[in-house]
């Protein structure tokens, strides 16, 4: 008779929860917080995402700057 394995408690919450205190414990807070490779990739994508709207539309947008403005 074959006896199966248990499988480990998931450990990413765990880790996740003691980057999360990590980080609050520092002296500057990051603005955003990637957990996991996931949330990694996803933010990535989305940073490739605006950079190439913006690299689209910049003279435009640029130009519409009120020039008075400090």
């Amino acid at each position: 008779m074959e006896r199966h394995r248990q499988p480990h408690p998931a450990r990413g919450p765990v880790k996740g929860a003691a980057l999360i205190y990590e980080v609050t414990g520092g002296d500057k807070l990051p603005g955003h917080l990637a957990l996991g490779r996931g949330a990694i990739e996803r933010q990535l994508v989305k940073i490739g995402s605006i950079q190439d709207d913006l690299a689209a539309w910049r003279d435009r947008s640029a130009a519409t700057a009120c020039d008075d403005a400090a």
